[in-house]
C-alpha cells in the first residue's frame, strides 16, 4: 500500500485500463483511447503484470515479458520489465518504486534470478539496484565502401521468421555471454513487421540472415539522411563466410541507397569489411540494464574459469532482503558451493553494492574497473584472484521490449 493506494497483480478484467495507461505514456501523438491493442492480446496480463490503484482507477503499473538469458556460458531466468509507466498526475510520489519492490519479491519467489530493462532514465533505475552491463556500436557507412570477396554461399529472401532463422539465432548466441534466449512471442513483436528478410546459406544449411528496412524521412532520427539509408534491424551471422556474404548482399544496394546503418556488438569487427574513409559515424549506445535478484542461485550456477577458490561477498541491497549480506563462494574441483550469512562480518574479500555486482558478474566492468573508480573495496590479496574469476565478456543483448 503507497498512501491509500493499492498495489497488486492485474487481471484480464484490467486489460483495457493498462492499455489506457501505456496509450497515454508512450503513444500519446494518437490523441485519443481508440483501437489500443498494446500490448497484444497474445500476451497474457495476468500473472506478470503490476499495477497500483487508486479506488477502482489505474495509476500506475508495470509488465514483465519473460526469458532466459545467457551469462557467462550458463543460462538463466530472467524476466524484462517494459512499459512503466504512471498518470502524470500522480508522478514523483515513489509509486513506481513501490510497485518495482513488490515485483522483485514476486520475481524471488518464482525463482527468477535475474531482470533486465531499458531505462528511459538510467539514474531512476540505477536507485532500484539495476546497472548498465552491455554498449552497442552504431554504426553508418557507404554502401560503396563495403569491400566484395565472392563466397560460395548464397541469400535467399523470406517473407515471415521461420525455423532456419530460428535456429541461426539459437546457436549464434553461443557467440556471446550476456544475451538472451530469445522466446517464440519476442517473434510477433514489431521488430520483425514490415521489413525485408533474408537468410543466407551455405548449400541448405542456413548460416546467417539479416533483417532490413528502407527509412524515410522523419524516421530513425539518429541518422543524418534516414531517406538515403537502409537500415539493419538485425543480423546474426555463423561464420566469416556467412559475414561476408551477408555484407556482399548489402553492397549490391548501392544503387538503391547510399548509406547502410546499423547497430553492432561492440566487439564485432565491421571497419576492415569497409574501404577508406569506411565509416561515416560510429557511436557507442548504452544498452541494457541488469538487476540481480537472487545473488545467491546466480553464483551457485555461473561458469568459472578457475578449478578450486575461496571468496567471502559482502553485498548490499537496499530493496532485496535476501540479498543483504555475507556470501562465501567455494569451489574445490569445480563443486561450487555458497552459503548466505545476515549477520555482517568485517573479515570479508569484497564489500560490493548489488548494482556494481551485476556489473561484475555480467562481465562489463572487471574488479580493477571497479576499485579504480572507488566503487568497492576489496583485500589487496584478492584482487587477482577476483580478476581471474570474472574477466570481460562478449555482452550484447539485442533484444528490445
Amino acid at each position: 500500500m503507497k498512501g491509500n493506494l493499492e498495489i497488486r497483480k492485474i487481471t484480464e478484467e484490467d486489460r483495457e485500463a493498462f492499455l489506457k495507461l501505456m496509450r497515454y505514456a508512450f503513444q500519446t501523438s494518437k490523441n485519443s483511447y481508440a483501437d489500443i491493442s498494446d500490448p497484444s492480446d497474445k500476451i497474457p496480463i495476468y500473472p506478470k503484470y503490476f499495477a497500483a490503484f487508486d479506488g477502482d482507477m489505474m495509476v500506475a503499473g508495470a509488465g514483465i515479458i519473460p526469458f532466459e538469458i545467457r551469462m557467462r556460458s550458463q543460462e538463466f531466468k530472467m524476466y524484462g520489465v517494459a512499459g512503466v509507466a504512471s498518470k502524470p498526475e500522480y508522478r514523483n510520489r515513489g509509486i513506481i518504486r513501490e510497485i518495482m519492490v513488490k515485483m522483485y519479491k514476486d520475481m524471488y519467489d518464482n525463482h527468477i534470478p535475474l531482470s533486465v530493462l531499458y531505462p528511459f532514465k538510467l539514474s531512476f533505475y540505477e536507485m532500484l539496484g539495476y546497472k548498465l552491463v552491455d554498449e552497442h556500436f552504431g554504426y553508418e557507412f557507404k554502401i560503396s565502401d563495403i569491400i566484395f570477396k565472392k563466397t560460395d554461399y548464397h541469400m535467399k529472401e523470406v517473407e515471415r521468421i521461420n525455423d532456419d532463422i530460428r535456429s541461426v539465432y539459437d546457436q549464434a548466441i553461443s557467440n556471446f555471454d550476456y544475451i538472451a534466449k530469445r522466446p517464440e512471442i519476442q517473434y510477433f513483436r514489431g521488430l520483425y513487421k514490415n521489413n525485408y528478410k533474408f537468410i543466407c546459406y551455405n548449400g541448405n544449411q542456413p548460416v546467417g540472415y539479416v533483417i532490413i528496412i528502407f527509412t524515410k524521412r522523419g524516421e530513425e532520427r539518429w541518422l543524418k539522411h534516414p531517406e538515403k539509408t537502409i537500415v539493419i534491424q538485425e543480423a546474426f551471422w555463423l561464420d566469416q563466410t556467412a559475414k561476408q556474404t551477408i555484407f556482399n548482399f548489402l553492397w549490391s544496394h548501392r544503387d538503391q541507397r547510399k548509406y547502410i546503418a546499423g547497430i553492432f556488438s561492440k566487439n564485432e569487427n565491421i571497419i576492415d569489411l569497409l574501404k577508406t574513409p569506411r565509416i561515416k559515424s560510429r557511436r557507442v549506445l548504452d544498452n541494457s540494464l541488469l538487476r540481480i535478484l537472487d545473488v545467491k542461485t546466480v553464483l551457485e550456477n555461473l561458469e568459472y574459469p578457475l578449478d578450486t577458490f575461496s571468496i567471502k561477498f559482502h553485498v548490499s541491497d537496499e530493496f532485496c532482503s535476501w540479498n543483504n549480506g555475507i556470501f562465501t563462494l567455494t569451489s574445490k574441483e569445480k563443486e561450487i558451493h555458497v552459503e548466505f550469512f545476515e549477520s555482517l562480518d568485517k573479515a570479508v574479500d569484497i564489500k560490493i553494492d548489488i548494482s556494481y555486482l551485476a556489473q561484475l558478474l555480467a562481465g562489463f566492468r572487471t574488479v580493477k574497473d571497479l576499485l579504480e573508480i572507488g566503487f568497492i573495496s576489496v583485500k589487496p590479496e584478492k584482487i587477482d584472484l577476483l580478476q581471474d574469476l570474472f574477466p570481460l565478456t562478449n555482452n550484447y543483448l539485442h533484444d528490445f521490449f
